[in-house]
């Protein structure tokens, strides 16, 4: 049973994705020839010429070495097959009422729509929300149940262990690997605490079906929303143990009224306007 978190009763106003405005929750996955451009992105010549390849489009990193289970992950490729949610309406507006938000705290996770046109009227909603300050261990996570698992405080390493570093004690059997991190290991962004959502800073993003998103390890999303008339087909990519919190952790949204609200506006006006440039 997810834990429940309580905040206000009100109506957001969604936008159309920018990657820029995206950045602290993860990363948008387009064209830059057709997107005006992604910060930081190198691309080369590929195929004999006949194709250029973006480099490094989206982060995927395994976190899992955190986790109190210990248990290693491996990269898991599924589809989700998204059919298009039921709006509510509220003063005259389309809006999608947000219950659920979950996280996957130790990996990022790729959506990637498939077979979508640019110009259809199918586009799908992204509700994310930063992570508050992280709750001290006493707090077993402010009292919610299941408290969510917090990660082991690191021990002080000893003098000896500080003067031989990552080298083997050449005076005993104790041959562990290094401990040198490999730098290629350390790109993407570190996961984002054990903390609950920040409610009262959710942000709502509408993505064409041109276009992908990876969420940053331990960012707070609703599940996906698929708008328009027909269910989109995503490839999902991201790691997995098999430990139910360590892959995914989820809270209930709860509020006195309507609930808290996403306004969709007009879905034409802006998640295909840009598609018609």
């Amino acid at each position: 049973m997810a834990p429940k978190i309580s905040t206000s009763s009100r109506v957001i106003r969604a936008e159309a994705i920018d990657p820029t405005v995206f950045a602290p929750f993860g990363e948008v996955i387009q064209n830059p020839a057709t997107h005006g451009g992604v910060p930081n992105l190198q691309k080369i010549d590929a195929n004999q010429g006949s194709a250029t390849k973006w480099m490094n489009v989206t982060s995927m990193r395994n976190w899992y070495g955190s986790a109190q289970s210990r248990k290693p992950a491996e990269i898991a490729t599924n589809m989700f097959v998204c059919k298009p949610r039921q709006l509510d309406s509220r003063n005259g507006k389309d809006v999608f009422v947000v219950k659920i938000l979950e996280r996957h705290p130790y990996t990022p996770q790729t959506f990637v729509p498939l077979g979508v046109e640019r110009s259809a009227n199918t586009c799908y909603l992204v509700v994310v929300a930063p992570t508050m300050p992280t709750p001290s261990r006493r707090s077993s996570n402010e009292g919610l149940e299941p408290a969510y698992p917090l990660p082991e405080p690191r021990q002080k390493r000893t003098l000896r262990e500080r003067l031989l570093g990552s080298r083997p004690n050449p005076f005993t059997n104790d041959f562990a690997p290094s401990t040198t991190p490999n730098p290629s290991a350390l790109s993407g962004p570190k996961p984002k605490g054990v903390g609950l959502p920040d409610l009262e800073k959710l942000h709502a993003f509408i993505v064409r079906g041109d276009q992908g998103i990876t969420y940053g390890a331990g960012t707070w999303h609703a599940p996906m929303v698929v708008l328009g008339e027909k269910a989109i087909d995503f490839v999902v990519v991201q790691y997995m143990n098999g430990v139910a919190l360590d892959d995914c952790q989820e809270v209930e949204v709860e509020t006195e009224g309507d609930g808290l609200a996403v306004d969709v506006g007009n879905l034409f006006e802006q998640g295909m306007a840009r598609a018609r440039l």
